[in-house]
């Protein structure tokens, strides 16, 4: 198959087809959340990067707490039913927040209530989308699906999403978050257009327990999951996800921008995403996977340095340009990985604990980087920061163990092809 017809054969394909269009939409609504969202909480709490913070983690923390759990669920029941059942429930939730917004009572503790209880069905939907990708994509289409998606994500949700959000939430919250609202239920209906995909085949009997402890046991012996999940979880922890928080401050504190600017940053990196998806998708699959991985990574990850001096919102522009296509071609390249290397079983399992080890110190993480931030500046906590984070996946570069997965790897083949399964160190 050529690489350029990749991303067409997939599309032939009537249940990926539904299951992206769906997301797409879905991602707008997100998109334009997250902006609203930024700015209800500061406009709440006067600014404050530290409440911020907390309405972050208090999201990130029943999500990461309930991953494992959640991974055992889908690999016990059908996918689509779960992802339906999160999507309708995201659905009401938003709703209920606009109405609160409209009614002119809404109080920072319900918005940590909403942000827990949103949590939650993101812990379920998360592992869900990663075990039903191979149920409804061909294996040979599964590079072109992982790319797929961040293309359409960060083009929709993540460019015209926040560029749409800032303008709506400017003029009004409630409408975009009414709008988030309605693009879940359109999520909803694509899922459940979809034919029904069957429960996991299962081979034992065991317990919820027994289930999670079954995908642990699988990550704890697989040297190039594990090492990678330790060293993702720093930069998570302390670089990535605290963006969210410290891009919002730094323009509105630092650099006195317009808050339609917040907006318009978000954007830009979904500009960058979604060419950072379509370079992948034209990629081939690497022969040294991880270590093509870990470069794209670590250059991501040193790109936070160009905050430490910036004083114009354009130089805040240039690192979502490097960071964020870095950090998805690199997503590309794991998620196929994982795909192709765990077994169809385990998958929704070493799928969940991949979640809950690499978003395991997110929320403590950006709490420290909203309270640090406030104290000694953005700028110093990304010299700090973004260096520390960058070490491990040094280490993984030179790394023999890390890498033995791909020691007796041919030569690159297409990302649409069919790549062989490599046996893995017990």
């Amino acid at each position: 198959m050529e690489k350029r017809l990749a991303l067409a054969q997939l599309l032939r394909h009537r249940e990926p087809t539904l299951l992206v269009t769906g997301q797409t939409v879905s991602g707008f609504g997100d998109g334009v959340a997250l902006v609203a969202l930024t700015l209800l909480v500061f406009q709440i709490t006067h600014h404050s990067a530290l409440m911020l913070s907390w309405f972050v983690a208090a999201r990130m923390i029943p999500f990461v707490g309930m991953l494992l759990v959640g991974g055992a669920i889908v690999d016990r029941f059908s996918r689509r039913i779960l992802m339906l059942i999160s999507d309708s429930g995201r659905a009401l939730l938003t709703g209920v927040l606009a109405l609160l917004i409209l009614s002119g009572y809404l109080r920072y503790w319900e918005l940590i209530v909403f942000a827990v209880l949103f949590g939650l069905f993101d812990s379920l939907f998360t592992p869900a989308m990663g075990a039903l990708i191979p149920e409804i994509v061909p294996e040979g289409l599964l590079g072109a699906m992982n790319s797929l998606r961040p293309l359409t994500t960060n083009l929709v949700g993540n460019m015209l999403g926040p560029a749409v959000g800032g303008i709506i939430a400017g003029y009004s919250i409630t409408w975009a978050i009414t709008i988030d609202c309605a693009t879940f239920v359109v999520s909803a209906a694509a899922l459940f257009m979809m034919k029904p995909t069957p429960r996991p085949l299962r081979s034992g009997d065991n317990s919820i327990l027994g289930d999670i402890g079954e995908g642990l046991r699988f990550v704890r012996t697989r040297t190039w999951i594990w090492t990678t999940l330790g060293a993702v979880t720093i930069g998570n922890a302390f670089v990535y996800v605290p963006m969210s928080v410290l891009i919002p401050y730094l323009l509105l504190h630092d650099l006195h921008t317009s808050r339609v600017y917040v907006g318009y940053a978000f954007a830009v990196s979904g500009v960058a995403g979604a060419l950072g998806a379509l370079v992948s998708s034209n990629l081939k699959v690497p022969r040294r996977r991880i270590r093509r991985m870990w470069t794209y990574w670590s250059v991501g990850t040193l790109a936070a340095l160009i905050l430490v001096v910036a004083t114009n919102v354009y130089e805040v522009f240039v690192v979502a340009l490097i960071m964020t296509p870095m950090m998805i071609m690199g997503n590309v390249i794991w998620e196929t990985m994982m795909q192709k290397e765990v077994p169809t079983e385990l998958l929704g399992r070493v799928s969940s604990v991949d979640w809950f080890v690499s978003l395991g110190v997110a929320p403590l993480g950006v709490v420290i980087a909203g309270a640090l931030a406030s104290s000694i500046g953005v700028r110093a906590y990304f010299l700090i920061f973004s260096l520390v984070a960058t070490i491990p996946g040094l280490l993984i570069l030179v790394s023999r163990k890390a890498n033995a997965i791909d020691a007796n790897r041919s030569d690159e083949v297409e990302p649409g092809g069919v790549d062989e399964r490599q046996a893995d160190e017990a």
